[in-house]
């Protein structure tokens, strides 16, 4: 008994050594250019990497602790989705938005989601609601917990659920690129209240227009919800350049 009592112990013992092995196999596995794309993102949004000013590759990636190649390949994902601009062998800048950029970027999310909530309402039977709904109420939480941050992601998450109803990968796509450039400038919008307050009330509106079936109130109800987002937006931009 004692010697299967060892034996069973050194199987033990040996899964868990297994199992830690496999760990630090899969943390080095951990792709360096996402860590470096998601870091620059966060560094946007914050504000401490911000238009004006050219910033170095070298500099930056002693400052993020990992070699040019994979911040580079992080910036040529940024430079494509619109939020900087790399001049070669120099560095590169944070894009200023201008209020046409806004308004190129809405017309696009206009066309997509107001197309994505029409298809929904006619197939209202066919399109499961229930997670763009968990979203809206993970938004209503991070409203009463002022989580900004929360907030905007669930507010993604929400707009993200109705245009992938469209089960359509390119437009998908497409769609998450665009949002990158929005969801940096969306930071500062939804640090205030009211502006969530008034965007879970047309999110909400969005989905009684679905529920209803009626596919011309949905897309308007989505119209009118973007062309209120697009307010704050413009407001901050003046305020930007007013400094």
């Amino acid at each position: 008994r004692s010697t299967l009592r060892r034996s069973r112990r050194q199987r033990q013992m040996c899964i868990r050594d297994r199992s830690k092995a496999s760990k630090r196999i899969n943390l080095m596995k951990i792709p360096l250019q996402e860590f470096a794309y998601k870091k620059c993102q966060e560094l946007i949004g914050s504000g401490e990497l911000s238009p004006g000013n050219l910033y170095s590759e070298s500099a930056m990636s002693k400052q993020l602790g990992i070699s040019r190649t994979p911040l580079r390949t992080a910036l040529q994902q940024l430079e494509r989705e619109g939020l900087i601009i790399r001049l070669p062998q120099r560095g590169f800048y944070v894009y200023q938005f201008e209020e046409k950029d806004i308004e190129e970027l809405f017309t696009i999310r206009k066309a997509i989601e107001g197309y994505a909530v029409e298809h929904i309402a006619r197939k209202k039977q066919e399109v499961d609601l229930g997670e763009a709904k968990k979203h809206l109420a993970a938004q209503e939480e991070a409203r009463k917990s002022d989580d900004y941050s929360l907030f905007i992601r669930e507010d993604r998450k929400f707009h993200e659920n109705l245009v992938k109803a469209l089960n359509n990968k390119r437009l998908v796509a497409i769609y998450s690129d665009m949002r990158q450039s929005i969801e940096l400038l969306g930071l500062k919008r939804f640090k205030m209240n009211s502006q969530r307050n008034q965007s879970i009330t047309e999110h909400n509106a969005i989905i009684k227009a679905i529920e209803n079936g009626d596919p011309l109130a949905a897309r308007e109800a989505v119209y009118n919800h973007l062309d209120m987002a697009m307010i704050p937006l413009k407001q901050y931009l003046k305020s930007i350049d007013q400094l």
